[in-house]
């Protein structure tokens, strides 16, 4: 992500089902994520590896996900999860309810 992109947030699936985000999810992109979380059937795992920053609204995402994939009788797991990402999710508490692993490297 270059400047003017580097405001953006992306949402899509990766080549092998898991979904992947980039860019900043905060409170304006925080319905849009949902939604297309709820799109999907049953959102397994999620990449991180290029989402840059997350506001705590963004954080209500992830715990709605996890509670109805959970609800399913699966998990949800957070992979490629950037340091300042990870330390947010772990000052929230979140790293003792949703299975993640850092960025390689």
């Amino acid at each position: 992500m270059n400047g003017k992109n580097a405001q953006m947030f992306e949402i899509q699936l990766g080549p092998s089902g898991e979904v992947v985000m980039a860019g900043r999810l905060d409170a304006t992109q925080c319905d849009g994520a949902l939604r297309f979380l709820e799109a999907v059937a049953a959102p397994r795992v999620i990449d991180l590896a290029r989402l840059e920053y997350i506001a705590s609204s963004g954080l209500r995402v992830f715990l709605l996900t996890q509670k109805r994939v959970r609800g399913s009788g699966a998990g949800l797991r957070l992979i490629n999860v950037p340091p300042q990402i990870h330390d947010i999710f772990r000052y929230a508490g979140f790293d003792r309810i949703i299975d993640m692993s850092r960025e390689a490297g």
